[in-house]
This record gives C-alpha cells, sequence and structure tokens, in this order.
C-alpha cells in the first residue's frame, strides 16, 4: 500500500493532513500570484531518499484526484441550482460551475457578487441577505436562501473568517525549538546601538520608526519586501516621506532589509541572518496583516507564523527583548454592558472572533508564553489606531476611514450605539518605542486605549458639524441604501467591507451596539511616568485636524461650499 493511500486511510491522520494543505494553500496564495499557487498539495509522512539523502524525485507518488485543487466539482442537482449555476457561469465566464464550490474560487468578488445578487433578485424576486451568501458563497447555499430552505441557525453560525477555539488554542502553543540557544548572550543594556523594526513601511511603522531616530542614536534595520537593499532603503525613505516625516540624515541610521516577515528566516540568506542575530539588541514587531475581511487562514502566515520568526531571532547569539504591537480586538466581544480588561496574559479566545483578531490573539499568546522561556517580551495591546494628533497624516486605507468616506458617498451613516477606541498614531509609537528603549520591565502586557472612547453617533456628528450633508438612518435602511447604490454602479468605499454588513446587523469584527469595553492602563502609566507623552481626547479639534488632512490628500473632497485648505 502506498504512502499516500495510508495516509488517506487513517481518519484522524487524514484531517490533519486536509488542514495542513489547507494551510500551505493559503499561506502560497499569501505570497505568490495566483496562477503560480499550486494546484496539488500531496502530503507524505516522509520524503523518499536515495543513498546520497537526496529526494528521490522518482518514487514521489503521481498526483491522483486524491488531493484535489479545490472543492470537488458537485452537479445541479435541481431546476434551481441550475438556473443560478447558469447566472454564475454567465458572470464569471465559465463553461461550468459546481453547486458546492465557491464563488470567490471561481473568481468573484465583492463587486461580481452584487451583480449576481441583481440578477438574482430579477429571476426570483427575492433580496439575499448578502453576509450570509458571504459566510458560505455556493449554489446550493443561494438555492436555500432563493427557496427559503435556509436554516438561520447554520448559516449565522460562528464567523466565517475565523477557526475554532480549538485550532487557535494549538497555534498558541509555543514550539519547543523556541528558547535561548545554549550559549546565547544575555540582553544588552540600554541605551541599544541597534535595533530591529517590521512593518516599517505602514503607516504605524513609520511612526515607530521616526520616534527611534528621535529618542535614541541606536542604528534601526527595517525588514521589508523589497528586490535587494537599496529598493528595501527607498521603500522606508518613501514611506517617511508620505507622512512628512523623513529628516535630513535618516538614511545614514536606517538599513532596510529585503526580507518577508511571514518566511522562514525571514526569506533571508543565511549569513545574512545571522549577521542580524549578532547585530540586532532589540526588536520591534509591528508587522501584521491588518485585514478585517481576510480569513484566519490566509492572515496566519503573517500575523502567527511573522511572530514565531520573531521570537526565533530572538533568542539566537544574543537574547533580545521584543516589543510586539498587538491590539485590543484580542479581547473577547461582549453583547452589552462594561467589562473591564487587566494588563494580563490571554487565557481564552472565547468570542474573539474574525480572522485578524484572531490571529493576533494567538501572536500575543505566543509572545507572553516565550517570556516564560526566557524570552524578554513586552506587549502594547492598543486600540484603533488613527491619524497623527498633531498634523492628521493617516493611512485611509483603515476600516474606520473607508467607513467615514463610503457615508460621506452615501449621503448617509448608520444609526449605531458602538463605542470606538481610537488612537493617535504618534500618541501609540511614542508610548511603544519610550517603553522599548527604557530596558527590560518586569511588566509584560501595556493596554494603550485613547484618552476617550467614542460613540459612532458622536463621530459622525463631527463629520457633519464639518459640513458634510449627511442623513443619520437606521441600520436597516442604512444598509438597503448601501446595497442599492453599489448595485447601481456608484462608487463607494464600503464595496470591498459588504462581508461584515448584513441586513439586520454588522459582523462581530465591527462591534456590538452597547458594549462598554473598560481598559486597566497601570502598566502603562507606570512606563509612561515622566515622558510627557499623553493622547490628546478625540474632539471636533482633533477630528477636525484629520478631516482636513483627508481633503488635502484628496482621500474626501471637501465639503460643500468649503474649498480645500480653507
Amino acid at each position: 500500500m502506498s504512502t499516500n493511500r495510508q495516509l488517506a486511510n487513517d481518519p484522524l491522520t487524514s484531517s490533519w493532513a486536509a488542514g495542513l494543505r489547507s494551510t500551505l494553500r493559503a499561506y502560497a496564495r499569501t505570497h505568490l500570484p495566483e496562477a503560480m499557487v499550486p494546484a496539488h498539495f500531496v502530503v507524505l509522512p516522509e520524503l523518499p531518499k536515495l543513498p546520497n539523502g537526496k529526494v528521490d524525485r522518482s518514487a514521489l507518488p503521481a498526483l491522483t484526484g486524491d488531493e484535489p485543487a479545490a472543492t470537488a466539482y458537485v452537479a445541479p442537482r435541481n431546476a434551481v441550482e441550475t438556473q443560478l449555476a447558469r447566472i454564475w457561469q454567465d458572470l464569471l465566464g465559465l463553461s461550468k460551475v459546481g453547486v458546492e464550490t465557491s464563488f470567490f474560487e471561481l473568481g468573484g468578488d465583492s463587486l461580481s457578487v452584487l451583480q449576481m445578487s441583481s440578477q438574482v433578485r430579477e429571476v426570483y424576486d427575492v433580496r439575499l441577505d448578502l453576509r450570509r451568501m458571504f459566510e458560505d458563497p455556493t449554489v446550493a447555499q443561494l438555492a436555500r436562501m432563493v427557496t427559503s430552505e435556509a436554516d438561520p441557525s447554520v448559516t449565522g453560525a460562528g464567523n466565517p473568517r475565523g477557526v475554532s477555539d480549538e485550532e487557535l488554542l494549538a497555534d498558541a502553543v509555543l514550539p519547543e525549538d523556541i528558547v535561548p540557544e545554549p550559549g546565547a548572550l544575555p540582553p544588552s543594556t540600554t541605551p541599544y546601538r541597534t535595533v530591529l523594526l517590521t512593518g516599517g513601511t505602514g503607516y504605524t511603522g513609520a511612526f515607530l520608526l521616526r520616534e527611534l531616530l528621535d529618542r535614541s542614536t541606536a542604528r534601526v534595520y527595517v525588514l521589508v519586501r523589497a528586490d535587494g537593499p537599496e529598493q528595501a532603503g527607498e521603500r522606508v525613505r518613501a514611506t517617511l516621506s508620505e507622512y512628512g516625516l523623513l529628516r535630513d540624515g535618516d538614511a545614514e541610521r536606517v538599513t532596510g532589509v529585503p526580507g518577508d516577515t511571514g518566511r522562514p528566516y525571514f526569506g533571508l540568506r543565511r549569513a545574512v541572518y545571522e549577521e542580524l542575530a549578532a547585530e540586532v539588541e532589540m526588536i520591534i514587531h509591528n508587522a501584521a496583516v491588518s485585514s478585517w475581511i481576510t480569513p484566519y487562514q490566509q492572515i496566519k502566515p503573517v500575523n502567527v507564523f511573522g511572530a514565531l520568526e520573531v521570537l526565533r531571532l530572538a533568542c539566537k547569539t544574543r537574547v533580545k527583548p521584543v516589543h510586539f504591537i498587538s491590539t485590543i480586538g484580542v479581547y473577547p466581544v461582549h453583547l452589552r454592558g462594561e467589562q473591564v480588561w487587566e494588563e494580563k496574559a490571554l487565557v481564552s479566545p472565547q468570542d474573539v472572533t474574525g480572522g485578524y483578531r484572531q490571529s493576533k490573539w494567538v501572536a500575543d499568546s505566543l509572545m507572553t508564553a516565550a517570556r516564560e522561556r526566557g524570552v524578554p517580551t513586552h506587549v502594547y495591546r492598543p486600540g484603533a489606531i488613527t491619524g497623527s494628533q498633531v498634523t492628521g497624516a493617516c493611512s485611509t486605507d483603515t476600516f474606520i476611514n473607508h467607513l467615514v468616506k463610503g457615508c460621506v458617498q452615501l449621503g448617509a451613516c448608520l444609526d449605531y450605539d458602538l463605542l470606538l477606541d481610537l488612537v493617535p498614531v504618534d500618541y501609540c509609537a511614542a508610548s511603544v518605542v519610550h517603553s522599548a528603549l527604557g530596558g527590560i520591565r518586569d511588566e509584560i502586557v501595556h493596554n494603550l486605549p485613547s484618552a476617550n472612547a467614542m460613540n459612532m453617533n458622536d463621530l459622525f456628528d463631527l463629520v457633519i458639524a464639518y459640513g458634510y450633508p449627511i442623513r443619520r438612518l437606521d441600520y436597516r435602511d442604512w444598509y438597503r441604501e448601501l446595497i442599492a447604490a453599489i448595485e447601481r454602479g456608484e462608487e463607494n468605499e464600503l464595496a470591498p467591507y459588504l462581508p461584515l454588513f448584513g441586513v439586520d446587523q454588522p459582523a462581530e469584527e465591527v462591534g456590538y451596539e452597547g458594549s462598554l469595553p473598560v481598559f486597566d492602563t497601570a502598566n502603562l502609566r507606570a512606563a509612561l511616568a515622566g515622558s510627557g507623552i499623553e493622547a490628546k481626547p478625540v474632539d471636533g479639534a482633533l477630528f477636525d485636524i484629520y478631516l482636513d488632512y483627508f481633503v488635502e490628500t484628496g482621500f474626501l473632497p471637501p465639503p460643500p461650499g468649503r474649498a480645500a485648505g480653507s
């Protein structure tokens, strides 16, 4: 019996192999163009070897239908499935569509979902619940919805972007190899001569880098995806410049390292990796995929495996303190009422929903576990990071900013009693860097919330006060208007976020009405004592700075009767 056939005949091993194939496929899709993602992943208990130790390619099993590239083809089984499959074929330009195959695996996207929904409504005179459609985007599920056979207790259960608590707990077990290597030098004392920063080409990373350069004399290595050192350096400087942070002399202290956080050894050549392990004295790990609509398995390579690679580097040659940027999203979502979150290690992933939050929960847990192995880790849990409290400079690619622009485009906002925790990026960066440069602390976890939480309705009051003509609608009415506008072909910033909005309420990632989280900050206050670092309250004055920046950069049009820069 062949080895892969043995795997197939063992139910437990077969299940594990299926999970591994899924993880590998998600990793490949994160790092490769779709056309280069392997069609088949064959899992073997071991590779056949030649006497010289090399892989015996001739002994590898032939590819068979046992390892399908995606869901196996299932033909339509009734008239409704046949009609719906034809709609999908015409829309996606395919010769056939299986009723159990995901719309997105077939090449669909959030915009073509809307086109498909419009066609289905014309044929069957029904309005689809698009959130359910995103949860199970198959012809079979669509047919059940059309014929009123969909079971809400099934289709609405769980979160399509997340995984089970059991899987998260398994991923949060720190591998045995992550421990300071024998003979590793002890951590350096401050002031640090060298620092490694990951995620330096994001806007939070740019502000972290600026703070490192301003608050120390250290050389900063910035890990960045690039074709070579020259391009890596150019990308880092371009990001600093984009947010008005580039200064004369920065190039002399910043070294761009072309690598990838989500790859083993950061994808570096062995000599470069060894040099980095020997040179770096402290690490700030900020790199992450921050998309709320990306499933856990696709985010996992960067957000989880990347954390492990950082910890491995911290254990090599010299033990290095690691300062990890987490999120308050690692705390469970509660329906209503006040809940106090202390600065402690996480215990359970229950009610932590969505791929992004779950991936950060796992990485956060790995960091605190590493402290018990002798790696001096520190974790910072900020709220939703917004623009600079001085200049307003900000990435426009955040959910909150897309929500604001989408509502401006629609001319309507949702009436939703949701508490938002908005943290200015420069305050966040200054807090982390000040703490990191101060050396190793006994306190591991630091909550980093805003000076004042803000209700979403109050936020839109500030947008309206700035001059934008926006109506406030009941959530369901707002949702209907949004869907209708996108179906008409109107441009709207929220189109890619449709998986987060249902007919009756938003998805868990957006938050629950009436939830009142309170964040303990004793450790943070101790770390910042005497520094003068403070967050400004998010009020009309600060929000005007943000909106001015959006208008000046062209992200938002000026309100009627108000010219840009006025």
